[in-house]
């Protein structure tokens, strides 16, 4: 039947019979575990410092931090429909787009097991990284939009090597990933090592040093012209909207690394990488038992790598590359490191790390049908990978959810604190609302506010904070949530308060005296 003419069923039935079962395994343990990880967040509007700046609208700052591309998006879609910062609706569109990842990748690397398809897809969706993206929910579809664009370049140059064009397609897709978010970067570098990885261990056709030195350099060759796409783009359209980059996270500075401070991002790359079985790294490996697994897996990839370089006949150049393939996998994993050397990286700038979860599924997979001996080893590698990954993903599940409810009671606390700050000021006496607002100093100080989330401690994750009162954004918290806006007095305003004898006077809040009127204005003295 032509699907082109086929009735809406019929075309449906048909291409579902052209999708592998390993592609659908993917997708959908993608969504299943996706949901049960993150519908908390798509459910409650939640927000972090961030997200209460971009509350109800906004997608974040665009090529000032050299993200051009975001700008681009948010932009047209802006004016379209406005970006609004919708949990379920963002929620579910990034859903579905990490899940065509997933899908992306099991097909990318032609995996035969349906069971390790959908705990791959399990991973995309439940790593902490990906936690730490809903956190900045307004503009979680935008960021996933680029993990897409970063696995399908790597899709692209591997599943179709001869064809040009879709190479160049690739470069292109890896310049609009990096100026959407830059760290996804090393998704497609952590995909291209692998194949390398995969090649030498289980390829059974014949490869010269220069086949595989060839490959590698396509590889580095598609990662660099992409980036300087980047940054060729980036350079133009700053100048062409008339923009000055900030440093952010060493941004303004990306690209200019020297040699020493390669050397410590490199060594940082390989410590982190053993720190996974060791202790915690940015929130990504939060309990015991994740670092258990982690040890598992790469003490299976070890044995088996043993077995292949001792155990098998082969070719030597191929065994060497596998050693070297192996060396380059941490630089690989944590290349943010060597991107940003001055940055300060966290959570959501570490989604790359779930690619070790996911080339140990792979390896298991590809292990497990290469060889008919080794039987004990092949039947080990397969245990390991099952249960370390149900151990994992069901750990991350618990722990999306544990951030979300931690998000939830930090809002109650926030909200509580400036209700009753609210309710102090509307009952000053003579007081107005014609009256303008100080708040006059940064910190609160407050002794009975040292609750947090009440599971921060077991919760804790990059772009989330125990409290927002002292957060830069905590003005958003009183006018958005509370619906309390009167005139906010500029910086000059607040100099000329600060030195009047009156205000110094003042005790700091929330003691007495710490709220009143003076010369017109609703003064709140935060602190000395």
């Amino acid at each position: 039947m032509n699907a082109a003419m086929s009735t809406p069923d019929g075309f449906v039935k048909e291409v579902w019979g052209k999708i592998p079962k390993t592609v659908k395994a993917a997708f959908f343990g993608a969504v299943v575990i996706g949901l049960m990880t993150h519908l908390y967040g798509f459910t409650n509007k939640l927000y972090n410092y961030d997200e209460l700046m971009n509350t109800p609208a906004g997608y974040g700052t665009g090529a000032e931090s050299g993200r051009w591309f975001l700008r681009i998006l948010g932009d047209a879609f802006g004016a379209q429909f406005g970006n609004y910062s919708l949990p379920l609706i963002n929620g579910m569109v990034s859903l579905f787009l990490l899940a065509l990842s997933a899908a992306l990748t099991a097909d990318m690397f032609k995996m035969k097991s349906p069971l390790f398809a959908a705990a791959l897809g399990g991973f995309f969706l439940s790593f902490p990284a990906v936690t730490g993206t809903f956190v900045f929910m307004y503009t979680a579809a935008f960021y996933t939009s680029a993990v897409l664009l970063s696995v399908f370049a790597a899709w692209l140059v591997i599943r179709f090597p001869k064809k040009i064009l879709l190479n160049l397609v690739a470069v292109v897709c890896i310049a609009c990933s990096l100026g959407t978010y830059q760290a996804y970067f090393s998704n497609t570098a952590c995909l291209f090592v692998m194949s390398i990885l995969l090649i030498c261990a289980f390829s059974k056709e014949e490869h010269t040093w220069g086949d595989i030195v060839f490959l590698a350099l396509r590889y580095v060759l598609v990662l660099a012209a992409g980036m300087i796409l980047y940054f060729i783009l980036h350079k133009f359209l700053v100048a062409y909207w008339g923009l000055q980059v900030n440093s952010y996270q060493g941004l303004d500075t990306m690209g200019q690394t020297n040699l020493k401070e390669i050397a410590a991002a490199v060594k940082g790359a390989y410590l982190d990488f053993v720190n996974l079985f060791r202790h915690d790294v940015m929130c990504l490996n939060p309990t015991s038992y994740v670092r258990k697994c982690y040890f598992l897996m790469m003490a299976s990839w070890g044995i088996g790598a043993l077995c292949l370089l001792f155990g098998e006949k082969g070719c030597k150049i191929k065994k060497v590359f596998l050693v070297l393939s192996f060396l380059v996998f941490p630089v690989a994993v944590y290349l943010i490191y060597i991107m940003t050397p001055n940055g300060w990286v966290y959570t959501l700038m570490a989604y790359s790390v779930v690619f070790v979860s996911v080339f140990h599924l792979i390896w298991a997979d590809r292990f497990c049908v290469s060889f008919d001996k080794k039987e004990i080893v092949r039947k080990g590698t397969q245990w390991i990978a099952a249960l370390t990954s149900v151990i994992m993903i069901a750990i991350y599940i618990w722990y999306g959810n544990g951030c979300y409810m931690s998000l939830e009671y930090t809002k109650y606390h926030d909200l509580s604190y400036f209700q009753t700050m609210v309710t102090q000021i509307k009952s000053l006496e003579g007081y107005n609302d014609s009256l303008p607002l100080a708040l006059v100093g940064n910190e609160i100080n407050d002794e009975t506010n040292h609750m947090g989330s009440l599971v921060g401690a077991a919760f804790g994750l990059g772009g989330k904070m125990e409290s927002n009162v002292n957060a830069y954004s905590r003005n958003h918290i009183i006018t958005k949530f509370l619906g309390f806006a009167p005139r906010f007095c500029g910086y000059e305003e607040i100099v000329e308060l600060m030195e009047q004898e009156e205000v110094q006077a003042m005790p700091s809040y929330p003691d007495s005296g710490s709220i009143q009127i003076i010369d017109g204005v609703v003064v709140v003295k935060i602190m000395e």
